[in-house]
């Protein structure tokens, strides 16, 4: 139930991005504007997940997870019934209100009442919701918008929304903790070095990452001569190695995540980089798509399981703290990516005043290994006197 919170979540998000010819169409509205809903989105789940976590640590767990999913069902349902683009703005805004303390909920829900041995088990079980909504969610709610209509889309996640509250109500029984959530001790547990050095080698990470996947589509076409059809299912390839990276960074995790984290670390700039010379083959072109999504998404257990460590008496708040520097990551390696083309002057990997699709392997890869250089300094290291 906790992964299937994560996976309407995350369905929730990433799903305008395959509806956005259709809203521009029936809101009339040029692709751009319907696309800022999408900016707006990720800046919202920023900004505004670790203030949302902060006023609800008091609640219970359950509960306020329930009234997570109340609330996002009602920004779905407002979605639904929005007549422009103003309504439509403003009920992604309050569903965005919901995303990153619903996943850190679910995470915090799933870690107490695993073994400690296990911790990062149970992260990659709920983060691979995530990726669920990428391989399936995703695709679905793109293809019923297409055939019945984007509206229908956000009233079938509305109910599906609805559907998980009640199995969460019936089946979830959280261990609470002995004593209530403190929001100022939690605030002054995330102000450590070690919590800051996490962080940032998550934003640096996943904005590497993005600086190459958000253009990976017309790279494929472009550069690599995959036609639509090969570039869909090569994206369902990257959710498959995606969804087996999951597990592997779960295991790794509980095994010896600092090693593991700053070997991934070096093996995802590795691959981003190759990208560079073997997106101009097709074979070598969608071996390296799956490998980066394995890569790729064994960091996510690895960075949650690190963050947690270094905050232990914020579980909550920095679980939510790392979703919006996911976030972050996402938009500033979106911005990188699309500042390098150009003005898409680089498209179809040459020419023009800037860089070509392919050349965004080699930024993605030296974001990365910056990643991997700070997660290479040990946390709270101090000289002796």
């Amino acid at each position: 139930m906790l992964t299937a919170c994560v996976f309407l979540v995350g369905t929730g998000e990433w799903v305008m991005v395959g509806l956005l010819p259709e809203l521009a169409a029936d809101l009339k509205q040029p692709i751009p504007a319907v696309g800022g809903l999408v900016t707006g989105y990720a800046l919202v789940v920023t900004v505004a997940g670790p203030v949302v976590t902060v006023a609800m640590l008091r609640l219970p767990r359950r509960r306020a997870l329930m009234a997570l999913l109340v609330v996002f069902a009602a920004g779905n349902a407002g979605a639904a019934l929005a007549g422009g683009v103003g309504a439509l703005a403003v009920a992604r805004m309050v569903t965005a209100l919901t995303h990153s303390t619903a996943f850190a909920t679910a995470l915090v829900i799933a870690v107490s009442a695993a073994p400690a041995a296990h911790r990062g088990r149970a992260i990659s079980v709920v983060a691979a919701g995530w990726n669920l909504a990428t391989v399936l969610g995703t695709p679905l709610g793109t293809w019923v918008g297409g055939r019945y209509g984007w509206r229908t889309t956000f009233w079938g996640i509305a109910a599906l929304s609805v559907l998980v509250l009640v199995a969460v109500a019936v089946l979830v029984r959280p261990v609470e903790p002995s004593q209530r959530p403190a929001p100022r001790a939690e605030v002054r547990a995330l102000l450590g070095r070690g919590t800051a050095r996490v962080l940032a080698v998550t934003v640096l990470a996943q904005a590497g990452l993005f600086t190459l996947y958000t253009y990976i589509s017309p790279l494929l076409g472009d550069v690599s001569g995959f036609d639509a059809d090969a570039v869909t299912l090569l994206l369902a390839a990257f959710g498959a190695g995606a969804l087996l990276g999951n597990v592997l960074g779960g295991r790794l995790a509980d095994r010896d995540p600092e090693r593991a984290l700053r070997a991934t670390l070096l093996v995802l700039a590795a691959v981003l980089a190759s990208f560079a010379l073997s997106s101009h083959a097709r074979w070598t072109a969608a071996l390296t798509v799956l490998v980066l999504g394995l890569v790729s998404a064994a960091l996510i257990p690895l960075l949650q399981e690190r963050a947690l460590a270094a905050a232990p008496g914020a579980p909550t708040l920095i679980t939510a703290v790392t979703a919006s520097a996911f976030n972050l990551g996402t938009a500033g390696g979106s911005a990188l990516g699309g500042q390098a083309l150009g003005s898409g002057s680089g498209l179809g990997g040459g020419g023009g005043g800037g860089m070509g699709l392919d050349d965004l392997a080699w930024l993605g890869g030296l974001v990365v290994a910056a990643a991997a250089v700070l997660a290479f300094k040990r946390p709270g290291t101090r000289s002796n006197p």
